[in-house]
């Protein structure tokens, strides 16, 4: 992937180290769920891709190389959940261990965003107006990629600035 894996500290640094137009991969790390995000070559905008089902290891990393050789990313945002208070709990704990699981597997930089509410505010944005709420507008599979989507556009503001 010839990058090597090193976690960045400061999200600026991955305009340093992306080459020939990578793009960055944002992830939304649920517990049944990954939401899938790619940036575009010049880093300014998110798109959504796709939400894959959290399975094994192997599967996970071969659907996440299937994305990363399509769009070359060069780089990996994941969503950190902080808590309200801006601690890190239990579900921080565990996005930073399968953050570094999945980007040794790969071989990939990486870094966090917090992602705090960014679920919410996508299924938020989506709903349809309290009057008929009988049914949503998104599924949580869409929530997923679109809360990626959310996460990497924040990422990708703050690099950009």
């Amino acid at each position: 992937m010839g990058n090597e894996t090193k976690k960045i500290q400061d999200l600026k640094e991955f305009k340093g180290i992306l080459i020939n137009k990578q793009r960055l991969m944002g992830l939304d790390l649920g517990s049944k769920r990954i939401g899938i995000s790619v940036s575009d070559p010049d880093l300014k905008i998110a798109l959504s891709i796709k939400t894959i089902s959290r399975t094994k290891i192997s599967i996970l990393i071969e659907e996440l190389t299937e994305v990363i050789n399509k769009f070359k990313i060069g780089g990996l945002i994941f969503g950190m959940p902080f808590n309200m208070d801006g601690s890190e709990g239990k579900s921080a704990q565990s996005a930073t261990d399968t953050a570094l699981l999945i980007s040794e597997n790969l071989n990939m930089p990486y870094g966090f965003w917090d992602e705090r509410l960014s679920s919410a505010a996508v299924e938020r944005f989506y709903e349809k107006p309290k009057k008929s709420r009988k049914k949503k507008l998104i599924n949580k599979k869409e929530i997923d990629n679109l809360a990626a989507a959310f996460i990497l556009e924040g990422a990708l503001q703050y690099i950009g600035n």
